[in-house]
């Protein structure tokens, strides 16, 4: 119904600047998408978040805040009030903003997709959170380096991108797109820049979490306290083996009382 009721509005704005000069019309349809301006609005305890949504895919997870991982929200809920988050592979910024509004978290995010970021910093923007949330388009990885962002699809709001290669958790990605991004590990990044060290870390990049890990496990070791990660895929299918042993390199172990719903994908491990 959603696609049937889009395509017929869509096809009212192409008839309705038909008419018009071709730059003309090209900027007046440009217009009447800026009109539109699609927001999601999620209610949180102390008032709501706003979600600026140009793709279907970037208003996916901002409908789906409480029900998608319901464990990340207990998660970030259980938080130190002012704690600081790193944010690996946070999108257009759901978990993000929330823990940022709910918690008072110092975030650092961290989003390679460039049209995805767009969105991220547009939502920091739209809901005052800029003097807690900084947002980064770089890819944290198991090596310091230029290299490409490999993407089956660029829109902003999409996931499953490799870094480095065009592969994830579900296999070689067909035909991708690709994207130039600077990548660091998180060692690295901490020794070049000096940012908040990361007391808690949220992390969800498809793939790529053990080399991420391995990166960072003199920061780990020295400044984390938890580390919830989406173990899924072919990673879930070999019970996120190299996950947990460079988590436990980092003197991490699974926190066995975590609460996780049946299906969950995200562990929590504790230092």
């Amino acid at each position: 119904m959603s696609n049937t009721i889009a395509s017929v509005l869509a096809s009212i704005a192409a008839a309705g600047t038909f008419y018009l000069k071709p730059a003309r019309r090209s900027m007046t349809r440009a217009l009447v998408c800026e009109k539109l301006d699609p927001l999601v609005t999620v209610p949180v305890p102390e008032g709501e978040l706003v979600f600026t949504c140009p793709t279907r895919r970037a208003a996916h997870d901002p409908v789906h805040l409480y029900t998608g991982e319901p464990e990340t929200i207990a998660w970030i809920d259980a938080l130190p009030a002012g704690a600081v988050m790193w944010d690996i592979g946070a999108n257009v910024g759901t978990y993000a903003l929330y823990a940022a509004r709910h918690r008072g978290a110092r975030i650092v995010a961290f989003e390679p997709s460039a049209a995805t970021y767009a969105v991220l910093c547009a939502n920091i923007r739209r809901n005052r959170l800029d003097a807690l949330v900084d947002a980064y388009c770089i890819a944290l990885a198991g090596r310091t380096g230029l290299d490409r962002l490999y993407m089956a699809h660029a829109e902003a709001g999409q996931s499953m991108h490799g870094f480095g290669a065009p592969r994830t958790i579900t296999g070689a990605i067909a035909e991708p797109q690709t994207q130039t991004v600077p990548g660091f590990t998180i060692d690295r990044f901490c020794e070049v820049f000096a940012p908040p060290p990361p007391e808690h870390v949220k992390l969800d990049v498809d793939g790529l979490e053990h080399a991420i890990i391995a990166g960072g496990t003199q920061t780990l070791r020295r400044h984390t306290k938890s580390v919830l990660v989406e173990i899924d895929g072919a990673a879930r299918d070999q019970g996120g083996g190299a996950i947990v042993a460079a988590l436990a390199a980092a003197g991490f172990a699974e926190d066995k009382s975590f609460a996780r719903r049946p299906g969950s994908r995200n562990v929590l491990f504790r230092r």
